[in-house]
């Protein structure tokens, strides 16, 4: 409350205060009468709103008029700050006079006497209101940002909220720092995050009030990389029923992040935790696990296609090893109605305990050594007519059944007669598919041989009926699966090897990328069905061209010896646990004389330790021929002397048999260069050399090539696809390791012969073929009756 208002009430000076005080005016002056008259009709109004507010305005001192007027009042302030000299009233006595108040009367009695009263009257209102009602309130600014975290190239939309903004002017935006500013209002902005940053960094957003320009607010604003996942080959090695945790690398984005597997699976026993990303849990189980990592972060932003591989050491004791059988078993085929016999199997990886199956049947069986096993045959086994599977069973731990090795129940023939099973030629699922490669075995255990066939993208089994003819099995095709390292839009399935790779007793395939570097592993359900491991095998060859199985370092599980000729590699060794799953043995690959186009299994030395036979096709800056690599019983290999050793042009395939009956490993070769096919005796040392009439001329582009007694002699035999020939030539085996051609020979087949498979598909005790015809995509299945 200010002194004139004192006085006005109270009658009383205030220390300091000269003027004078008297009841206040019950009516209107008459000055202010006369004012009021001499305004026009549309100035009343103002003036009324003036004169009802006199008692308030009365004691005002117009010197403390507002300091900051509005830009339109400025020029009027030295008029409107009067200086306060008293007049008389309408009731009589005078005011004191006073520098600093002047009541509104005086001030009224003074503006009358100015010619510009009536244009002012509405300005004076404008001022007198202001400097009643104080200064004006400051303004307040809040922001509002979606984020104040985002990723490269990302946007934050900001708002703006003020107080106390009654000119409603907003702000004005200024960026500090990378990155832009878009779509500006009073009251909002877009800030556009800069791309290709390498590191994390930082911008900042101000707002400036346009009413008051000192008043602004700020926000600062991170922004990261996108996320990336390191493109690792490997995570820590674990080991079999050890815990384990490590995080998958990532760096960039923003935080939290969403972790998950899009293609590929993590080993038996771990788990990914979506929320930190790390691997965790105890393996079950051995083996290497490919898989992509997958992370959103929460801008959105995501990251993938990152190639990890996860290494489980078995941490198994020793076991007893895989048995491998040799061919020919001694004797190789037998006259039905026969007397009883003893039955001599040669392979590797025998142990006490060992026995002899026929046809699931386990016969009784004497241990040699590891390297020869005997078994009697009753005559009830070979009463009728037919062909028997022969393997050896090894008992645990490890142990399991080794390949099968025919055993034909039929009288010898003169010739050899091939025809056309009912339904042969066999049609693809798929119109226009192509068969790259065959295998055959029981996949169904009913005793009757079933086949399985790799077409461009997918495999299909078909169950045989026992009298040459197929029907497709439970889920049959499966299609080849994408592996987690390659960018090929399609898949491609190639060359087939069958075993039993997760211990399960039921037979399995190994299908090999023809236009990728990995195999894939189906596992067999018993019932003619497959389903594909979880775990994908790389075999770091590319193309992956040939796959061999079997038991290379003694633990009882079945690995993988692979060929690739298009990658410069020789041959990579891949370790089974017996779930599914491979390790790459770390001192593989094993050097040849050039790229590998094929491998095979044998113990060429005798000592009971699986041994590889390589063919190198003599690409340019590479020697062609064969280099054989002895094994150590571990998985790793050495050459052996005098490897390489020469073969004809351009070696495309290999079949390994004791062709001249010496107990010693011996080696047949098709040169698709040459066109025609060398005969490689072997000294049981892992040296070879060639057989009196090798190289045996054959087809046209022979690619394939399989080892048999087709005649039912005691000897083996060769069947050799020709690829640009159509045909199939039989060579009859002489039992010195020369070899005949059959009469009847070629047999013509489909066009471009490109994969065999001996069978007796209709259960005749004699031997026939499977031949797959890559270019009018036919399968041709000829028996002999």
């Amino acid at each position: 409350m200010d002194h004139a208002h004192l006085l006005q009430r109270t009658g009383r000076n205030l220390p300091g205060f000269h003027g004078r005080t008297r009841p206040a005016p019950r009516s209107p002056s008459r000055t202010h009468a006369l004012y009021r008259s001499a305004l026009p009709h549309s100035r009343r109004h103002h003036h009324a709103h003036l004169h009802r507010g006199l008692p308030f305005l009365r004691h005002q001192s117009l010197a403390r008029l507002p300091q900051h007027l509005p830009p339109h009042l400025k020029r009027h302030a030295p008029l409107l700050r009067l200086t306060g000299q008293s007049e008389a009233n309408d009731t009589g006595g005078p005011m004191s006079k006073s520098p600093s108040e002047l009541s509104l009367k005086s001030s009224l009695l003074r503006l009358k006497r100015m010619p510009l009263l009536a244009f002012l009257c509405p300005l004076l209102l404008s001022v007198i209101l202001a400097a009643g009602c104080g200064s004006a309130r400051p303004i307040s600014i809040a922001l509002s940002p979606s984020s104040t975290q985002t990723d490269q190239g990302q946007t934050i939309h900001i708002t703006a909220t003020l107080t106390n903004d009654t000119s409603n002017g907003g702000v004005t935006w200024t960026l500090t720092g990378m990155g832009s500013l878009s779509s500006e209002t009073a009251t909002s902005v877009t800030y556009n995050a800069p791309s290709n940053i390498s590191s994390s960094q930082m911008a900042t957003v101000t707002a400036n009030s346009v009413a008051q320009t000192t008043k602004t607010a700020s926000i600062q604003i991170t922004v990261n990389p996108s996320p990336q996942i390191s493109l690792l080959q490997s995570l820590p090695n674990g080991t079999k029923g050890v815990t384990y945790n490590q995080p998958i690398a990532e760096s960039g984005g923003t935080p939290p992040f969403t972790w998950s597997l899009n293609i590929g699976a993590l080993p038996n026993g771990l788990g990914l935790n979506s929320s930190t990303g790390a691997i965790s849990g105890t393996p079950t189980g051995g083996g290497t696990w490919y898989f992509w990592a997958h992370v959103i972060d929460a801008a959105g932003l995501s990251a993938d296609n990152a190639f990890l591989s996860l290494e489980i050491d078995s941490n198994s004791p020793p076991a007893n090893p895989v048995p491998f059988v040799n061919q020919p078993l001694v004797p190789d085929v037998a006259v039905p109605g026969g007397p009883g016999f003893t039955l001599t199997v040669n392979g590797a990886g025998f142990v006490s305990g060992a026995t002899v199956s026929f046809n699931g049947a386990a016969l009784p069986t004497t241990f040699v050594n590891s390297r020869q096993l005997t078994a009697t045959m009753a005559p009830s086994n070979i009463a009728a007519a037919g062909t028997a599977s022969i393997t050896v069973i090894n008992p645990a731990p490890g142990g399991g059944r080794s390949n099968v090795v025919f055993f034909p129940v039929a009288a010898p023939e003169i010739t050899v007669n091939f025809s056309n099973a009912p339904g042969s030629p066999i049609a693809p699922p798929i119109r226009a598919d192509s068969p790259n490669s065959l295998a055959i075995g029981d996949f169904n255990g009913d005793g009757k041989l079933d086949l399985s066939v790799a077409y461009t993208v997918r495999v299909a089994t078909l169950l045989g009926n026992g009298d040459g003819t197929f029907a497709p099995a439970p889920g049959s095709p499966i299609l080849m699966q994408y592996p987690p390292w390659e960018t090929l839009a399609t898949p491609y399935a190639g060359f087939m090897t069958v075993g039993d790779f997760d211990n399960s007793g039921n037979l399995g395939l190994a299908v090999a990328g023809r236009q990728s570097s990995d195999a894939t592993i189906l596992l067999g359900k018993g019932n003619g069905a497959f389903t594909p491991s979880s775990a994908f095998v790389y075999t770091q060859n590319f193309p992956t061209v040939c796959l061999a199985s079997g038991d290379l370092n003694g633990d009882g599980n079945m690995d993988l010896a692979v060929a690739g000729d298009g990658s410069g590699l020789p041959v990579v060794v891949l370790l089974g646990y017996g779930d599914g799953a491979f390790n790459r043995v770390s001192t593989s690959p094993f050097g040849v004389s050039s790229p590998a186009t094929f491998v095979a299994l044998g113990d060429f030395n005798g000592d009971s330790k699986l041994d590889l036979a390589v063919a190198s096709s003599g690409v340019p800056g590479g020697a062609s021929g064969l280099t054989i690599l002895l094994g150590n019983g571990d998985g790793t290999f050495a050459p052996s002397s005098g490897s390489p050793i020469p073969a004809g042009g351009a070696p495309s395939a290999i079949v390994v048999a004791d062709f001249n009956g010496d107990g010693k490993l011996d080696l047949a070769v098709t040169n698709s260069g040459s066109n025609n096919v060398s005969i490689l005796l072997g000294s049981g040392d892992g040296t070879f050399t060639p057989s009196a009439d090798s190289p045996i001329p054959v087809g046209t582009a022979p690619v394939a090539i399989a080892v048999a007694d087709f005649d039912g002699d005691g000897k083996l035999d060769l069947a050799i696809a020709n690829h640009t020939s159509d045909t199939v030539t039989i060579l009859l085996g002489n039992g010195d390791g020369t070899f005949t051609q059959s009469a009847g020979s070629p047999v013509p087949v489909g066009k471009g012969p490109i994969s065999l498979a001996v069978g007796d598909f209709n259960g005749s005790g004699r031997l026939g073929l499977a031949v797959a015809n890559l270019t009018d995509g036919t399968v041709s299945i000829l028996v002999q009756q």
